[in-house]
């Protein structure tokens, strides 16, 4: 009420109309303007780690979002307020990143079993039920794709944004030096275990499925761009639904340099999939 009356009042007489025209049309830009999706927060634990989680939007498909190696929530800033406009996006940060404090296993390899597992029991305990669109970026599209095919029957769609590969020769790994003990160092000592267990983890469900590839992976990695893509187009093979999107010049952070194209893809995939039935025959996860 207050800006409203400061408004009134400099439209009496020996007030500027300018000064009045002005204030009217920030009032006015303020009711037509577009408002920013509400987030909500929390830490939640799962196994005695704390878990941070975050949601943005009221309405539409539940996507929930898989950072890469060593990365936050943080790294899907490019993409997370236009996406909300339209479906319910999840975030979260994994053990030892972001707001996910302090780490409380310093010692062992992570591995996609686990993430998976973790990820499933956070939702659970968040109140967020399946099903579940997922976005996987790097080795967090490893984690997805583990996932997908773990609880199969929770997962309506996948997205992965240059995603690693369990078919990955060993030499395509991050040059990061990478700090012993932190979340990133011990991500990648677990990425072989990670492999493997995506391998022995059965068959990739029969769900939409879209592969985004980058093609500009720096000069490291120069000699491996035929490999690279070539793992991009097995991995948009695992699904009969799979399409893969080359997304030209961009590089491996592909939420940041094409961000128009992901949104694009995951307003497609919501498209394709719309909100998606709850199968109740799979038992809701139990709140811990």
């Amino acid at each position: 009420m207050t800006r409203w009356h400061s408004w009134w009042d400099k439209t009496r007489p020996g007030v500027s109309c300018a000064t009045s025209a002005a204030d009217f049309l920030v009032i006015m830009f303020a009711l037509v303007a577009p408002s920013a999706a509400v987030s909500h927060d929390a830490v939640l634990p799962v196994d005695g780690q704390n878990l941070h989680i975050e949601t943005l939007g009221e309405s539409g498909p539940t996507i929930v979002f898989e950072a890469g190696l060593g990365n936050d929530s943080s790294t899907w800033k490019p993409i997370t307020g236009p996406i909300a406009k339209f479906a319910r996006v999840v975030l979260y940060d994994r053990a030892g990143l972001g707001q996910s404090l302090p780490m409380m296993n310093k010692d062992s390899p992570i591995t996609a079993d686990q993430v998976a597992i973790k990820l499933r029991k956070l939702l659970a305990n968040a109140d967020i039920h399946p099903p579940y669109m997922l976005v996987g970026h790097s080795l967090g599209g490893l984690y997805v794709q583990m996932f997908a095919r773990k609880y199969p029957k929770e997962v309506s769609g996948v997205v992965l944004l240059d995603s690693a590969s369990s078919e990955a020769p060993k030499e395509l790994k991050t040059r990061a030096r990478l700090k012993r003990g932190s979340a990133a160092y011990l991500e990648e000592e677990g990425v072989a275990e990670s492999n493997k267990q995506v391998t022995n983890a059965g068959p990739f469900p029969d769900i939409p499925l879209t592969v985004i590839a980058a093609t500009d992976h720096g000069p490291f990695f120069k000699d491996w761009e035929a490999t690279l893509m070539h793992l991009q187009h097995q991995l948009a093979a695992l699904s009969p639904r799979g399409i893969l999107i080359i997304a030209q010049g961009s590089g491996h952070y592909v939420q940041n340099d094409r961000p128009d194209t992901v949104i694009d893809a995951i307003r497609r995939m919501v498209q394709t999939v719309g909100t998606g039935p709850v199968d109740h025959t799979v038992p809701v996860l139990e709140r811990k």
